[in-house]
């Protein structure tokens, strides 16, 4: 082998061997679901945990409202006559499953359907909102599509009153 072969074959190894070391997907195990919006993965036995990045659910609505009472009255509501959607996360996420999973400083990012992140899957439900606030450019487009699928379902919070008095309008 000429040196410029094994030069550019210790470049790749390199490479390859950063990429894997950088690396910020990780796997956990599902130990508990709270909610629709909170739940802990097990990551070598250490406790972390995970709620869905870049949305507002029905959880995060009730406790970042301005008034909390009546949008916990709106959302009690929905779930009176959606029973099902208040326990969405125990029928679609799995105890003691392993999970991908990233952190970041804006929450989780738990892969629950192949490359399907939780908050995607809530959004396609209906059952949340993408975060005005949530700026990465890598999710946000992927985050308004699946908002975009969820709307058109029938029986979703965007026929509620829930954004109504949950969510405060900017004037």
């Amino acid at each position: 082998m000429c040196k410029k072969e094994t030069c550019f074959n210790f470049c790749i190894v390199f490479f390859c061997f950063s990429i894997s070391l950088n690396a910020k997907i990780m796997l956990g195990k599902m130990s508990s679901i709270e909610n629709n919006s909170a739940m802990t993965l097990l990551d070598n036995n250490k406790p972390v945990k995970c709620e869905p990045h870049g949305i507002k659910t029905l959880e995060w609505m009730i406790r970042d409202a301005v008034s909390p009472a009546q949008c916990q009255k709106s959302v009690d509501a929905f779930y009176v006559n959606h029973p099902h959607e208040r326990l969405y996360a125990q029928e679609h996420l799995h105890l003691y499953q392993t999970y991908h999973y990233e952190k970041n400083d804006k929450g989780c990012i738990l892969y629950a359907n192949g490359a399907e992140s939780y908050s995607e899957m809530l959004l396609n439900e209906g059952l949340a909102i993408v975060d005005d606030k949530y700026k990465n450019n890598e999710w946000n487009e992927k985050l308004k599509k699946a908002l975009l699928r969820g709307q058109s379902k029938k029986g979703r919070i965007s026929e509620s009153d829930i954004l109504q008095t949950c969510i405060e309008k900017k004037r």
